[in-house]
């Protein structure tokens, strides 16, 4: 019997987990927006992206996403020298306020990505019953192939455990849809239903809260996140069918693009990051699907918390380069699969998984720190 217990398990999901459904990595969202760009933007929109990403690029010797290029974008239109650091201040041989032309740019930049991102992140027509064969298959063998203590639910064919808890960077709903009308399980999004009002709301509370069952933290926000015009409160709107209605005013969506720094230092981001930070140090595996470790203050929190007592089992194409250019130091048990999730032959690259986890639940390490 493996010495997993099903309730042990973190999941932590990124783009590559959302791609098999129509749902763009991020670097297919580089070559879309770029597409994009080319046949509707401005020449002021065209050379203020190119020139940003250009000089980014330059700077850093690699190429960067729109995460990276729209975090400067977004400073742009918020530019106060304080928020660039100290030390950037240091380094800024000329330090040059952005023209009031150049703001209003980047505006009709953000809007534009805003746009894109939420047309993009919609489920296509044709995914939804693909997101509950694979889905169902993947999370029924966590909860049944390892030992529940107790904590697991089953609603025939579906089956779960109460102790979960999943995270998420993808802005899709694909996770949602799966639980709430494939599976019709209950995962706490920590919003609540404001029966007053008739909408739902985001309850900073509830996403420190470890004792209401299954929850799904969606640490880089959620197409279907909006924020209230008149109160600035974070509310859920309802989906069909992995698309977004909403009736209220709303001042936009929540955190669907690059947030700036100081803004993790605020409700929902910093309590998301706490849950992440307490939920590895509580959880002995963590399985890790499709991500890429890209953003740094999650990387960072995954070595932090990384110690010999701990199982990665990671799912990835070029998952062995990963951990060699990001991981390096962390002290794990490792489990590689450089499989796709999701694709034609999900069921066996699903049951490879529970395989690595369960024929040897101590890890290993294949090659990624020689």
């Amino acid at each position: 019997m493996s010495a997993v217990y099903a309730y042990d398990v973190l999941f932590f999901f990124g783009a590559g987990a959302s791609a098999p459904f129509g749902i763009p990595t991020m670097k297919q969202f580089v070559i879309d927006f770029e597409d994009l760009l080319s046949r509707k933007a401005t020449d002021d929109e065209r050379i203020t992206y190119s020139n940003i990403k250009a000089s980014l690029e330059k700077q850093l010797g690699k190429p960067v996403d729109l995460e990276a290029i729209f975090s400067v974008i977004e400073g742009v239109i918020n530019y106060n020298p304080e928020r660039l650091g100290f030390l950037a201040l240091y380094c800024c041989s000329e330090l040059k306020k952005p023209t009031e032309n150049t703001v209003e740019v980047c505006k009709t930049l953000k809007k534009r990505f805003q746009e894109f991102v939420r047309e993009k992140c919609a489920i296509p027509e044709d995914s939804f019953e693909k997101i509950g064969m694979v889905y169902h298959d993947f999370f029924n063998r966590f909860a049944l192939e390892l030992p529940a203590a107790n904590t697991g639910e089953r609603k025939p064919p579906y089956a779960w455990n109460n102790r979960w808890t999943l995270f998420t960077t993808n802005y899709d709903v694909c996770l949602e849809y799966y639980w709430h009308e494939v599976a019709v399980a209950r995962i706490d999004t920590g919003f609540r239903f404001d029966a007053d009002r008739n909408a739902t709301f985001l309850d900073y509370s509830k996403l420190l809260r470890e004792d209401i069952g299954m929850q799904l933290f969606k640490l880089h926000g959620s197409v279907d996140w909006f924020v209230d015009a008149k109160t600035n409160e974070v509310m859920e709107v309802e989906m069909e069918r992995g698309r977004s209605h909403i009736g209220r005013k709303s001042k936009g969506e929540m955190m669907v693009y690059p947030i700036s720094e100081k803004e993790l230092y605020l409700d929902p981001y910093i309590s998301m990051l706490l849950r992440l930070n307490r939920e590895l140090q509580r959880k002995s595996v963590w399985v890790v699907i499709g991500y890429s470790f890209n953003d740094p203050i999650v990387r960072e929190i995954f070595l932090r918390k990384s110690s010999a007592e701990k199982h990665l089992v990671f799912v990835h194409p070029q998952a062995s380069q990963i951990c060699q250019d990001r991981l390096q130091g962390a002290q794990l048990k490792l489990s590689l699969l450089e499989k796709k999730f999701g694709e034609d032959e999900f069921r066996q690259v699903n049951h490879q998984i529970m395989h690595k986890l369960i024929a040897n639940p101590s890890g290993w390490t294949e090659t990624p720190f020689p």
